[in-house]
């Protein structure tokens, strides 16, 4: 399987898309299941391989300014609507919270994201993972935008179309 390159266990440590660190040991698992899946339906498969071999080290940043656009928070006028995306690593985040809260012993309840406990649930500082997913998704169209209107900058591309969801 594939290792993770975009996004790290330590960028679920703090924040809005935390979670506990007992969660750790099995988010790796969902770091390397989802973040090349929802990267080859961002780009498409030959965009994807570009992008992930212009990417020197785990974590770090493209080396070319093409992938560098569509790596960053993206913020453009487009006519009359302004085009405003968090990057490439928040909206990983986003898709990989939804998908390891869904499945891990946690739960969202009315207090918030909590730790399955056989006697008390301990409320966590955390986000409803429907809203990170479709956080996700509009962060997708964002940087699927800009791809689209540059069409000889990503001649490769292949992108295919993101949803909102509803359900867990």
């Amino acid at each position: 399987m594939a290792t993770a390159k975009v996004i790290q266990i330590s960028d679920f440590e703090d924040g809005e898309y935390s979670l506990p660190e007992r969660c750790f040991s099995d988010l790796q698992f969902y770091l390397d299941r989802y973040e090349a899946r929802i990267l080859k339906l961002l780009l498409g498969a030959e965009l994807y391989s570009l992008f992930i071999a212009d990417i020197p080290s785990v974590g770090a940043e493209p080396d070319t300014q093409r992938f560098k656009d569509i790596y960053n928070p993206i913020c453009e006028d487009d006519g009359c609507v302004v085009r405003d995306g968090e990057g490439m690593v928040q909206m990983l985040v986003q898709f990989c919270y939804f998908y390891a809260v869904r499945d891990l012993n946690v739960k969202k309840t009315s207090s918030g994201v909590v730790m399955n406990q056989n006697e008390v649930s301990q409320p966590l500082k955390g986000f409803n993972n429907i809203e990170a997913f479709n956080d996700g998704v509009e962060n997708a169209w964002t940087i699927q935008w800009l791809i689209h209107d540059n069409p000889t900058v990503y001649p490769e591309e292949n992108m295919q179309v993101f949803t909102y969801t509803t359900i867990l």
